[in-house]
């Protein structure tokens, strides 16, 4: 299988270079939370078709003036598909049959791209994928929407195809979306939540090899507290969820400030690392740092489930239901989140 992620981070660096009408698109669909981190290029139309990739809602007369407009040079409104697209977002209703009616004049390729903006149309690009043409663009999205036997040797036909064209922002996508489905599907066949459950569970017998078995002449690595797990367990994950990112602060409750130590934002999965160390004299402090914490995950809307994972290789804990009845849901307002406790020795 040809290795996607260096490519991938190598477009994706290109691409965070262009602040244009283009990475708005992009970001909207890969890293929505990063869409505002950027000073972006754009004409007066295109600031209303970012308006529309934030999902502002704009009043629908101004967007059909835009796409009314008089073709320039032979070029409309819909020429563009990047702005076409975010002008469609902020007012969908009324621009649905025109922006329907571009998928069905599209290739595949942007047809996939159409249908990461607008989800009512996955069914007719499945449609479409079983029925079209044969390609590399269309061996990769039967592979990410499953719907034919795609072998691995026509994934590797494919790419090397692809690879040998020019690279826009709809070929990142889906191969973006490729990767993601190679690593749920075929090497983990695993959900998120369950490979991080595996891991966690089984971190404490997989670290044995550093910490106390390495090669001779080799030192030991020594675990002495919850920054070191927390750098291990980003090791792991990293290689296997992409997608992770490290401490991200999150807005104070109170006085008190929290960093998230791993996040998965896309999977809506935060994890938080705890190790009780030797001097510690019991799990007590634990258990109320957690519940404090919890209070400020409140504060990111997105999340649904929140690991605490606590590493206690001193065996410390005098009682693991103090920490199994931290679990269940967590509700604030509107606002409710599920927590798993895993406490390994």
């Amino acid at each position: 299988m040809v290795y996607l992620r260096e490519i991938l981070n190598h477009n994706k660096s290109r691409l965070l270079q262009s602040k244009n009408i283009e990475l708005v698109a992009y970001l909207s669909i890969s890293s929505p939370e990063e869409l505002t981190n950027y000073d972006y290029d754009l004409s007066p139309d295109e600031k209303i078709a970012f308006k529309g990739y934030k999902k502002e809602i704009i009043d629908p007369q101004k967007i059909a003036s835009i796409i009314s407009k008089p073709p320039i040079k032979g070029l409309s409104a819909t020429s563009n598909i990047y702005k076409f697209s975010g002008l469609y977002l902020a007012s969908k209703e009324e621009q649905k049959a025109i922006f329907f009616e571009k998928y069905s004049q599209s290739d595949l390729k942007q047809k996939y791209f159409l249908s990461r903006i607008e989800p009512a149309l996955k069914s007719m690009l499945i449609k479409d994928t079983k029925e079209g043409e044969s390609g590399p663009y269309s061996t990769l999205i039967k592979r990410i929407l499953e719907v034919d036997n795609v072998l691995d040797s026509d994934i590797d036909s494919a790419l090397q195809a692809i690879y040998s064209n020019d690279f826009d922002v709809q070929t990142q996508i889906l191969l973006e979306d490729l990767e993601k489905s190679l690593l749920k599907i075929r090497y983990i066949n695993k959900n998120t939540e369950e490979v991080i459950k595996d891991i966690l569970i089984n971190f404490s017998n997989a670290v044995q090899k550093i910490i106390k078995d390495r090669r001779k002449n080799h030192p030991d690595f020594k675990i002495e507290d919850e920054y070191d797990v927390q750098d291990i367990l980003y090791v792991i994950l990293k290689s296997i969820l992409p997608q992770l990112r490290a401490e991200d602060p999150i807005p104070k409750v109170g006085a008190k400030s929290t960093k998230i130590d791993l996040i998965l934002r896309t999977e809506k999965i935060l994890l938080e690392v705890k190790m009780i160390k030797n001097l510690d004299a019991n799990e007590t402090n634990f258990i109320e740092e957690l519940k404090v914490d919890f209070e400020s995950y409140h504060e990111c809307k997105w999340l649904d489930k929140l690991f605490c994972f606590v590493y206690d290789p001193y065996k410390k804990t005098k009682d693991i239901a103090n920490f199994n009845d931290l679990n269940g849901n967590r509700t604030k307002g509107n606002h409710n989140f599920k927590v798993e406790v895993i406490v390994v020795s």
